[in-house]
C-alpha cells in the first residue's frame, strides 16, 4: 500500500519551514545559549562540527562544552512526526530510557533534560537533551548494505561477527522479558500532572496517520486486558487505514481482491493468541528496536556501548516481545525487496532463516547460563511463534501499510493453507466486494485529481510563486485526515494574512470541482538553508 502523496508534498514543506527556524535558532545563538541553560553552572557550548543532523523521525545535535562533557539534543521532525502526538512520542522515550535505566544494566544514555513544545521557549516543539555516547559508532552505518537501496545487512559481515551482535541483544531481551505489567497501555510519564491516552503510541498507527491521513487511534481511555482484544484493535487499524485511505488499491479488481485477503486476515486473529500470555505478563515493546538501535565500540570491537531510539515504546503482549524477530537482516520483511519474485522467494528470505536459526541457539544459550531462565521460557515462545505461525502475523500487525502479496503475508497464508484461506475469502459476501470496488474507483479518481492540483501548487511553491506558509494554509492536515482542497484563484493570495485555515471559517470539500488552473501573483521566496546534513 502506497502513502497518499498529497499529503507528503505538505509535510514536506512544512518540515522545510521548521528546519529554517531551527537553522536561524542556531546562528543566532540561541540555541546554544538555551541547552547551555540547562547546567546548574550555565557553562557555554558549542555545536560539534557546526552540524545539525536529521533522522527519520528527529532532528538532533551534538553539543561540547567547555569541560569537555557532551550532550545530544533531539526534536521530534516537524512533517515526520505528528503534530498531534509529538509531546506524548517524547514523554514515553523519556519513560521508557527511565525504566530501562533503573531495572536493567542495558546501556541507555542518560536523560539530562526534556519537555513538552509548551515548555520550549524557542518554539522547535518538543525535545529531549541526553548525554553523548562518546566513541561509539552505529551498527546500522558499519552494517548496512549501501549499494543496496534498501537497509539490508550486508553480506560480507562474518558469522562470528553476527553471532557477537545477537548475543548480546539476546541478553539485553532477557532482561526485559523479566519486567512484568498488568494491562496492555502507555508508560506513565514522568512528570507529575503530565496526562497522556492510556492506549499505546504505536509506530504503526502513527505511520497510518502521518503518511496515510487516516486516524486509527480510536477513543481509548483505556488500556486492553489481553492480548485478543489488542491484536483485534490493530488488526481494525490495516481495515480502518484500507477502507479510508483513497489511494490503497490501485483500481476495482485490486480493491476488491484485497477486501477479502483483510476480511479473513481479521478472521484469523484470535487463533494466533497464545493462551497461556492472553492476559497476563505483558512487557515493554518497542516498535522500532533492532540492530539499528545499537551503538557499538568500532568495527573490530563490537561491543554494544549504547541502545538509542527507544521511540514508539509502550506496554504490549509478550508474545511481541518473544516472537522471531523481524530485524535480525535489518530491514523489515514487510518492505517490497522481501516480495516473491514469480512466485519464488528472494534470497533475502533463505539469509533470514539461517540468521534466524542462529538466533535461536544462542538465545538457548543466553538463557542456560543466566540465573534465573533456566525454563527457557522466552527461547520456547520464540519457538512457538515460528511453529504457530504467529510470527507473520505479528510482523503484519505491528506494521502499517501492509499488503496482501508482501513476504509476511503470503508465509502466512501459505501457513493456513490455501483451500482454508480461500474458504475465508469465499465468506465474505459478494455484493459487498464488488460495491466496496466501486467506491473506492471513485476514490481513486478523486485522489489523482486532488493529487494533480497538489504538485501544481508545490510547483509554484518551488519557483517562488507562492510562499510555503500559504502553500500550508491551503492544504493542511493537522486537524484531520485529507479530504480535498479549496478552488482557488489568485485573489486568496493578495493578502498573506488573509489567508484562512480550511479548519477553520473556510468550509473543505467532500467532492471537489477542480477547473482550469490560473497563475497566482509572483512573490519573494522563502530563504532556503543549506545546512542540514540528512542521515
Amino acid at each position: 500500500m502506497d502513502v497518499d502523496e498529497r499529503i507528503e508534498l505538505v509535510q514536506k514543506v512544512q518540515g522545510e519551514l521548521w528546519e529554517d527556524r531551527l537553522n536561524e535558532t542556531h546562528r543566532s545563538g540561541c540555541l546554544c545559549e538555551w541547552v547551555s541553560s540547562f547546567r546548574r553552572d550555565r557553562l557555554p557550548c558549542r555545536l560539534a562540527d557546526n552540524d545539525l543532523r536529521y533522522g527519520s523521525y528527529n532532528a538532533g545535535s551534538k553539543f561540547i562544552f567547555g569541560d569537555g562533557t557532551a550532550w545530544l539534543l533531539r526534536f521530534p521532525r516537524v512533517g515526520k512526526v505528528h503534530d498531534s502526538y509529538a509531546d506524548e512520542k517524547v514523554a514515553m522515550e523519556v519513560a521508557v530510557i527511565d525504566l530501562i535505566h533503573r531495572e536493567t544494566t542495558i546501556p541507555v544514555p542518560k536523560i539530562q533534560a526534556w519537555g513538552v513544545a509548551a515548555q520550549n521557549p524557542l518554539g522547535l516543539g518538543p525535545f529531549i537533551i541526553m548525554e553523548f555516547i562518546q566513541d561509539g559508532v552505529s551498527l546500522n552505518d558499519l552494517l548496512k548494505d549501501v549499494n543496496g537501496g534498501t537497509r539490508l545487512l550486508r553480506e560480507d559481515v562474518s558469522d562470528d561477527e553476527m553471532e557477537t551482535i545477537y548475543r548480546q541483544f539476546a541478553n539485553f531481551l532477557l532482561q526485559l522479558f523479566k519486567l512484568d505489567f498488568d494491562h496492555i497501555g502507555s508508560l506513565d510519564p514522568l512528570t507529575p500532572g503530565l496526562r497522556f491516552p492510556i492506549r499505546p503510541l504505536t509506530w504503526k498507527a502513527h505511520d497510518i496517520l502521518q503518511t496515510g491521513g487516516v486516524d486509527t487511534f480510536s477513543d481509548r481511555n483505556k488500556g486492553f486486558s489481553s492480548t485478543t482484544k489488542y491484536f483485534q484493535y490493530v488488526a481494525e487499524q490495516d481495515w480502518e487505514q484500507f477502507i479510508r485511505q483513497p489511494n490503497s488499491t490501485y483500481g476495482r479488481y485490486d480493491a476488491m481482491a484485497k477486501y477479502r485477503s483483510f476480511k479473513a486476515l481479521k478472521s484469523l486473529i484470535p487463533s494466533f493468541v497464545h493462551s497461556e500470555y492472553d492476559r497476563t505478563k505483558f512487557k515493554i515493546i518497542c516498535d522500532d528496536l533492532g540492530l539499528a538501535n545499537l551503538m557499538v565500540r568500532s568495527r573490530q570491537d563490537l561491543t554494544v556501548i549504547g541502545v538509542v531510539d527507544l521511540e514508539w515504546s509502550y506496554i504490549g503482549p509478550a508474545q511481541l516481545l518473544g516472537s522471531a524477530p523481524w530485524w535480525l537482516l535489518m530491514d523489515r520483511p514487510t518492505n517490497q525487496a522481501w516480495d516473491c519474485y514469480k512466485g519464488e522467494p528472494t534470497r533475502i528470505v533463505a539469509r533470514y532463516f539461517r540468521y534466524l536459526d542462529m538466533f535461536k541457539r544462542i538465545l538457548e544459550e543466553e538463557e542456560a547460563r543466566t540465573p534465573g531462565y533456566e525454563n527457557k521460557e522466552l527461547s520456547q515462545l520464540v519457538r512457538w511463534s515460528e511453529h504457530s505461525g504467529a510470527m507473520w502475523v505479528h510482523m503484519l500487525i505491528t506494521a502499517g501499510f501492509n499488503d496482501p502479496c508482501s513476504f509476511p503475508f503470503t508465509k502466512l497464508v501459505q501457513h493456513v493453507g490455501t483451500d482454508e484461506w480461500e474458504r475465508r475469502e469465499r465468506e465474505v459476501s459478494e455484493d459487498e466486494v464488488a460495491a466496496f470496488g466501486a467506491r473506492k474507483v471513485v476514490q481513486l479518481e478523486q485522489y489523482k485529481c486532488d493529487l494533480k492540483r497538489t504538485e501544481a501548487h508545490i510547483t509554484l511553491v518551488d519557483e517562488g510563486k507562492m510562499r510555503k506558509e500559504d502553500f500550508i494554509a491551503i492544504h493542511s492536515l493537522s486537524q484531520a485526515p485529507f479530504s480535498g482542497i479549496k478552488d482557488l484563484r489568485p485573489h486568496d493570495f493578495t493578502e498573506p494574512h488573509s489567508i484562512t485555515h480550511p479548519s477553520s471559517s473556510a468550509p473543505t470539500s467532500q467532492s471537489t470541482t477542480l477547473g482550469p488552473y490560473e497563475p497566482f501573483p509572483t512573490q519573494s521566496p522563502p530563504r532556503i538553508s543549506s545546512g542540514p546534513l540528512y542521515l
